[in-house]
């Protein structure tokens, strides 16, 4: 829809045209008080009170249609849109509609006159007599004439093409006082723009963060870490947010806790490797001798009882040489 059929005065008044009914309505009752004395003289002058200053209004200055009961937006604060809406207003077919608009309402008028008293018991001016009864039909039949006139004049706006509305000058600002009806206030604003404008995009992208798998390096490629242990670990650490923005399941975030906790392990493992490379050799040894299966230590054939306390081994006379014992135990190593 084009902005300018968003305007919210226009729909404003557009569901005024919901009021009308209720307009008729206040106009029976007003009639059903008393007695017609005079039946043609009073529908003479409801018609005339409720039809012609409504009329001459719209034929001559336009009811101003950004402004509501008591206040109206001020001239200066029109946007081009809407003084073209209001060079819209003053165009012949408006003016024509304005002629046509009241011939229902008379119609219906006539109609309701004669049914009147159907309402006797039903309306609460009562008390007021029949004059009262008169001025209280020819109030409302005005009011349902203005709010019938100028729906009618919003939808013909409405009707407008949009290559046609997009030729139409706007309205000059100068002439809005004395060619256009109000009565009020003027203000600034009054009611809140439907049109939501674009904001200019922000200079700097949106980062958008997505999850990436730790990478183990293999250890030929690395170089010796200038700052030791502390900064190994911290080039294998992978935020585990990361995975939980990018909605990563359970099972993954534990997969990347453990793909970490071994990636920190080789990184240490490597950096201490790197500082301290005689004591990893004699770690290595250790493990090694550890892992062999089956040692026993060696006994001396004079020694006939075995015991833990293996330190007197030390003086003990050897009466073969060592590869011979090693013969004679295949199974020590």
């Amino acid at each position: 829809m084009a902005p300018w059929r968003c305007d919210p005065y226009l729909w404003v008044h557009l569901a005024g045209l919901a009021t009308v009914p209720l307009w008729i309505d206040l106009c029976l009752l007003g009639l059903a008080v008393g007695n017609p004395v005079l039946p043609g003289l009073e529908l003479g002058v409801i018609v005339a009170l409720g039809v012609l200053p409504v009329l001459v209004m719209q034929l001559r200055q336009p009811f101003y249609i950004f402004s509501l009961p008591g206040l109206a937006l001020k001239p200066s604060a029109l946007q081009d849109n809407q003084r073209r809406l209001l060079s819209q207003f003053r165009r012949w077919r408006v003016r024509l509609g304005a002629l046509l608009v009241p011939v229902p309402l008379v119609w219906g008028l006539l109609k309701l006159y004669p049914l009147a008293f159907l309402a006797r018991d039903l309306t609460p001016f009562s008390d007021w007599g029949r004059l009262g009864g008169v001025a209280i039909a020819a109030l409302s039949f005005f009011m349902a004439n203005l709010f019938l006139q100028i729906p009618i004049a919003v939808l013909q706006v409405l009707a407008t093409p949009d290559r046609v509305m997009t030729k139409v000058a706007p309205y000059s600002i100068e002439n809005v006082a004395a060619d256009f009806t109000w009565i009020g206030l003027t203000v600034g604003k009054i009611l809140p723009d439907l049109i939501t404008r674009p904001k200019p995009e922000s200079a700097t992208s949106v980062m958008v963060e997505t999850f990436e798998p730790p990478q183990v390096v293999p250890v030929g490629v690395l170089d010796e870490p200038e700052g030791g242990v502390a900064e190994a670990i911290v080039e294998t650490e992978v935020p585990l947010e990361h995975a939980v923005e990018a909605g990563a399941t359970d099972e993954l975030a534990a997969h990347i806790r453990a793909s970490n906790l071994s990636a920190s392990s080789e990184a240490i493992a490597r950096a201490v490797d790197l500082e301290n490379p005689e004591d990893s050799v004699a770690a290595d040894s250790f493990v090694d001798s550890d892992a062999t299966s089956g040692y026993k230590p060696l006994r001396h054939p004079e020694v006939e009882e075995s015991s833990d306390d293996t330190a007197h081994l030390d003086d003990a006379a050897y009466p073969q040489s060592l590869p011979a014992i090693a013969d004679v135990y295949p199974n020590s190593r």
